[in-house]
Order: structure tokens, then C-alpha cells, then sequence
């Protein structure tokens, strides 16, 4: 009879042991994001949203429980062993409580937890959170002497990887994980990363007349541009086409460039974009004048340049297209325009060209950056890997306009530069 009743505990024990095993995977497995949502679904809902709250607790009570059953089981086998088999008990109990307890203890509940992950984890959350209420008094003791963690429970880093897998899985399209990248970047990215810097931007001068200041405005195409006072260096404000329009239309001959320019809004280069555009929107204004270290005027930072880090380029009417500022002019040769992005020629031609995007963006600063010093008309930069010689063709003072791109071992089609 009391082989018998060992044998019925034994197998109590072995569920126990197959309920903290399947416990502990479905538990610690289980995203807080997951239970968040199940906490709002009834009370097992809300009591494993307490228990992933202190995982610290539940894992000791897991622990706890698990040792208890396999070590009662163990010693329940081997005095069972021993009264049928005598002399040999031992070592049959030891086989056949070890084969049980990987199989029906460890094994088949853990595979079945992580396959059932979130219905596991619903079933044991309450018998874990009243066990845990038992050791309370142990908990009490050990939160007084265990060190405090701070530290984030979900890392970017994490984030990153689960974004990854769920694009492998197909849970998430190329362009979502694009859109969630630059948001992770975004509050990382600075100012003077997506400034139009200085030699690019179209500047006018506050002494010009409304004539001279519509001209400027149809050559360059842009609705806004800063004004500067003596000097490029030295801005004061920015004029607004419309606001300039208004007064010229209305044959305003008392209007002036500096009686129509907005106050204007400077920054430095390390100001992180989304701490700026929050700023932008407070202060209803579209561009902002970046500052270098020395208060000197180091680019312009636009309302769309920022949305543009979250969803890629935006074109409007004046925007060029860069790929038809790629012109092919012979077997291997390509006249560039200078404001054509390093990322696109290497994208189009299959090629590596240096980028840098903390320094540069454009074919031009590449050559600015290869050189170190102001190029000269027809000055040639040849770059090591793919045989790519870049000759300075057109220049305006000290800014680059078209470069010249000659491949040693041309192999391309021209619709390919057409993107047809």
C-alpha cells in the first residue's frame, strides 16, 4: 500500500516539477508589450502583468518549487526502487527519474510553453502570483539587501534585432523597418548632419530691391532664404516669398527687404532635430541658421529637412531630379552635377565611393574632402578601389558645380542612369 501511495506522489511531483518548468519558460518569455495588453483582458491578465513587474520573484518562487519536486520525486523513486529491487534500486531509480524528469519535467513542457507561449502563461499566472504571496516574507528580506537595477529592460539595440527578425519573418515590410530605423535615429541625429551648409545656401542681401530680391527668388526656386547684412557671414533675418510677393504685386515702393524679413532663428550644430523641430513648431517658423563653434554661419536647417530624416526625400516643384544631373558623355565619362549624392552614384554605378555622411553628402564635398584644400578648374582626384578619376569641370568662386566622372572599366547601361 505504501508503494503505492509513493508512486501516486511521485507522479504529483513529476507535474509539478512539468508545471514550474513550463512556468518559467511562458513567464520570462513572454514580452511586457504582450502583457500589457493582456492585463487589460481580466484578473490573469493583471496578475501576470504583476509578476513580469518583479521577475526577480517569480523566478526564485519558480526555482523554489522546481527543486522541491525533483528532489521529492528523486528520493520518492529511490525508496520505491529500493523495497522492489533491493541492491539494484539506486541505480534503476536514478535511470528512470532521470529519463521521466527530462522528458515529462523539462523537455515536453518547455517545448510546449514556448510554443503556447501567451495561453501558458495566462493558466500559470495564478497559481505563481499566490505562491510568491507565500514568500513574501523571504521577498522582504531579499529586496532590503539586493542592489537596485536601472537599467532600461528593453535596449535599442533589442529593438533594433526584433525589427530585423520580424522583416525575416515577413511581420514587417523593407519600408516600415526603414521608417522605425530613422525614428530610432532621430533623436541622435544633430543639426549640422542634415544642414544645407553654407556654400549651397541661396542668400540675398538686406540693401537689394523687391525687383532684385523676385529675380533672386525665380533663379533659385526656393520659398524662403536668409538675408544677410554686409556680409554672408553676418544673417539677420529671412524673407518669405509670399510675404515678398504681397508687397511687390501691391506696388508697395516703400517696402524693403528689411521692413519684410523675419526675425531670425540660429542654432548651433550639436542641437539634436527633434529637440529643433519641437522648437520649430513652438516658435511657427520653417528654417532655422545653424552657428559653428564660433558663432559663424555654417548652413540652414529646414521644417522638411527634419521630416525628411523620419520619411525620406520629399520632392516638391523645385526640386531638381538627380538623376537627370547625371549625363553620359562618352564610353565611361559623366558629367555630375555637384549637388548629386554619393549614395546614388554608388547605388546606380555599383561602385563605392567614399561616403561620410557626417562630413558630406554630395559628389562635391567628396571632392572637397579628398583634396583638403579648394580645388582648381580641371584639378583631377583619382580614388583607389574601383579606378574612379573625378575631374573638377565648372565652378563658381570656391563652389564646386559639375564634376567629371571617369570609370576605367565601364560596363553600364544608360537606362539603368535613367532608372528606366
Amino acid at each position: 500500500m505504501v508503494v503505492y501511495t509513493n508512486i501516486i506522489i511521485f507522479l504529483i511531483l513529476l507535474i509539478c516539477s512539468a508545471f514550474f518548468s513550463a512556468s518559467e519558460v511562458a513567464l520570462v518569455g513572454i514580452s511586457r508589450a504582450k502583457v500589457h495588453t493582456l492585463s487589460e483582458t481580466g484578473s490573469r491578465g493583471r496578475r501576470l502583468d504583476k509578476l513580469k513587474n518583479n521577475p526577480d520573484h517569480f523566478l526564485i518562487t519558480i526555482l523554489i518549487g522546481n527543486n522541491i519536486a525533483n528532489v521529492g520525486a528523486a528520493s520518492l523513486a529511490t525508496a520505491v526502487a529500493l523495497e522492489l529491487f533491493q541492491n539494484n534500486g539506486v541505480a534503476i531509480a536514478t535511470g528512470v527519474v532521470t529519463l521521466l524528469l527530462l522528458i515529462f519535467g523539462e523537455i515536453g513542457p518547455k517545448t510546449y510553453a514556448n510554443r503556447q507561449m501567451e495561453r501558458v502563461a495566462l493558466f500559470v499566472a495564478t497559481p505563481i502570483y499566490f505562491l510568491t504571496m507565500l514568500l513574501s516574507p523571504l521577498f522582504y528580506v531579499y529586496d532590503r539587501f539586493r542592489k537596485k537595477d536601472h537599467s532600461p529592460s528593453v535596449t535599442e539595440e533589442e529593438i533594433r534585432e526584433w525589427i530585423d527578425v520580424g522583416e525575416m519573418e515577413g511581420a514587417i515590410e523593407e519600408e516600415e523597418k526603414e521608417m522605425i530605423y530613422s525614428v530610432l535615429k532621430f533623436n541622435d541625429t544633430t543639426a549640422k548632419e542634415i544642414m544645407t551648409p553654407r556654400p549651397d545656401v541661396a542668400v540675398v542681401e538686406d540693401t537689394v530691391t523687391l525687383e532684385e530680391a523676385v529675380s533672386h527668388f525665380r533663379e533659385t526656386g526656393f520659398s524662403r532664404v536668409p538675408v544677410y547684412h554686409d556680409k554672408t557671414d553676418n544673417i539677420v533675418g529671412t524673407l518669405n516669398f509670399k510675404d515678398l510677393f504681397n508687397a511687390y504685386s501691391t506696388d508697395n515702393r516703400k517696402a524693403s527687404v528689411k521692413s519684410l524679413m523675419l526675425d531670425v532663428y540660429c542654432v548651433p550644430e550639436s542641437k539634436k532635430i527633434d529637440v529643433l523641430l519641437r522648437e520649430l513648431q513652438v516658435r511657427r517658423v520653417h528654417m532655422a541658421i545653424v552657428l559653428d563653434e564660433f558663432g559663424g554661419f555654417s548652413g540652414v536647417v529646414t521644417f522638411e529637412d527634419i521630416l525628411e530624416e523620419l520619411v525620406g526625400d520629399i520632392m516638391d516643384e523645385s526640386d531638381g531630379d538627380e538623376v537627370s544631373d547625371i549625363i553620359p558623355i562618352g564610353d565611361g565619362l559623366y558629367m555630375i552635377d555637384a549637388q548629386v549624392r554619393v549614395a546614388l552614384l554608388n547605388e546606380r554605378f555599383d561602385i563605392s565611393l567614399p561616403e561620410d555622411p557626417g562630413n558630406y553628402e554630395t559628389i562635391g564635398g567628396l571632392v572637397f574632402s579628398q583634396l583638403g584644400h579648394i580645388p582648381r578648374l580641371g584639378e583631377s582626384i583619382p580614388l583607389p578601389g574601383d579606378h574612379i578619376t573625378l575631374v573638377v569641370t565648372k565652378m563658381r568662386g570656391r563652389q564646386i558645380l559639375k564634376v567629371k566622372m571617369i570609370l576605367a572599366a565601364p560596363e553600364y547601361d544608360d537606362q539603368d542612369i535613367s532608372g528606366e
